[in-house]
């Protein structure tokens, strides 16, 4: 598993409050899904090569949201990179991806 991408932000809303919004539509663990309740983790991988990951952690100005895409190719792990030629522009959108997530959370 190789990380790719990471982006964090501070949610400003208290920790709890946060986990449970965060949790609230969840569902359970699966076939291609964890969702540690506990942990604070949601993560939800494909049958070829993306996993990505949500996990909540402590933040003086409430919770530090992290969202992170991992490579979880076996084989063949560079074919990610053509198959979204190059990643052009995706951390971009994971980074507005993430404000519009946290702007629904502090709600």
């Amino acid at each position: 598993m190789r990380l790719l991408f990471e982006v964090s932000g501070v949610v400003h809303a208290p920790l709890e409050i946060v986990r449970e919004r965060l949790f609230a539509d969840a569902g359970e663990s699966g076939s291609h899904r964890l969702v540690d309740r506990e942990a604070g983790v949601i993560a939800t991988w494909g049958d070829w090569w993306y996993r990505g990951e949500d996990s909540l952690h402590p933040h003086p100005e409430g919770a530090l949201l992290v969202h992170r895409v991992y490579n979880i190719a076996p084989q063949g792990n560079w074919a990610p990179y053509l198959a979204n030629k190059l990643f052009i522009g995706y951390r971009a959108r994971l980074e507005t991806a993430l404000r519009q997530r946290i702007a629904e959370l502090e709600r």
